[in-house]
């Protein structure tokens, strides 16, 4: 973060400190009030701007949970062209919904996910189309700031490079409220961690978080998948050393998956848009030209973003899980079953 940056800004993240405090205030003295429902549910978010793995986390999630409940998924829908509570269907595609939504939906059609910009609307809408003879648990994605409605459990997401409490406010920053924020989460994720972090480094970690008893921290790192996935097959990832390809991505921070291809010795052009980007048909176009006949590799967000337009089998997308030791995994499992059975 540059000093020039943090000092010409600082008027304005002044004022974001002022409104942000106010409003958490209201929340905390029950001015505004917090509305739970009567099904168990897990919020997901983070108090920066920009990717931390919060959809990698709701992924994650409803494959662990996925025997147990019937799960629901509830998102803003950012950047969708539709209003409005709406709910996953077959006819529903990227635009309408949002990507990372859609995408959920495309991973496990027997998933439910609903979007709406009020998550209170959305909770509401969602519980009156479940099927209430069956268990059903609420996933809520990016609900930190929406305080409108009260999870079970909330985890909050800080990536290991760009911790919360080493950033400022934003526009100084990049932090969507203070770091005093962090207090309300349940659990704390430290993702995108190196793959040979010490126990030292991680006690030196957890102790700058500053974390309250009640917190529990957990350290996560990526992982990819061995192979890549496309329309009607997969293959292993290092057939790519044979086969030459581009990659394309549109998400926040690329730069993990450019290093983890090149440590596999693997050789390509990188063609990059913004997070969220709205792919256009004349968007695809310049990427096949660009291509020149050889195969398009891209994130699985990006994916179903660009099979809208493009119904190619050289068109394959890496899948990218999130990673728990098998100890902190099974901590992770135990501590979200033993809430479930507080709360039942």
């Amino acid at each position: 973060m540059s000093l020039i940056r943090k000092l010409l800004f600082y008027p304005f993240a002044a004022l974001l400190y002022f409104i942000t405090s106010i409003r958490n205030f209201f929340f905390d003295v029950g001015i505004f009030k917090e509305y739970t429902f009567n099904y168990f549910s897990i919020g997901i978010g983070n108090i920066s701007v920009g990717g931390t793995g919060k959809s990698v986390l709701v992924g994650y999630l409803s494959e662990i949970l996925c025997d147990r409940y019937v799960i629901n998924i509830l998102s803003r829908g950012y950047r969708r062209k539709s209003s409005g509570f709406q709910l996953a269907n077959k006819t529903s595609t990227a635009s309408h919904l949002g990507d990372e939504p859609y995408m959920f939906y495309k991973q496990n059609q027997k998933i439910r996910v609903g979007v709406c910009n009020s998550r209170r609307e959305g909770m509401i809408k969602m519980i009156e189309s479940i099927n209430k003879n069956l268990k059903n648990i609420f996933i809520l994605d990016d609900v930190y700031q929406h305080r409108w409605v009260r999870p079970s459990i909330m985890i909050l997401l800080t990536e290991y490079s760009k911790p919360y409490f080493r950033d400022y406010l934003f526009p100084s920053g990049n932090l969507r409220e203070s770091r005093k924020s962090a207090s309300r989460a349940d659990i704390i994720i430290i993702t995108k961690c190196p793959k040979n972090l010490s126990i030292e480094e991680k006690k030196e970690f957890v102790s700058e978080l500053n974390i309250e008893l009640k917190q529990k921290v957990f350290f996560t790192k990526i992982k990819y998948n061995d192979y890549i996935f496309g329309k009607s097959k997969k293959l292993p990832i290092n057939i790519l050393k044979k086969i030459p390809f581009i990659l394309v991505t549109g998400i926040a921070d690329n730069s993990l998956l450019i290093n983890e291809l090149r440590m596999k010795g693997l050789i390509f052009k990188t063609f990059n848009y913004k997070d969220h980007f709205k792919y256009t048909k004349n968007d695809v176009n310049k990427i096949v030209s660009l291509s020149d006949g050889n195969l398009i590799l891209t994130t699985e967000k990006d994916y179903y973003k660009l099979q809208e337009f493009m119904n190619s089998d050289l068109l394959y997308f890496v899948k990218i899980n999130i990673h728990f030791s098998e100890e902190d995994s099974k901590l992770f499992n135990s501590y979200i079953l033993k809430k479930e059975n507080q709360f039942n």
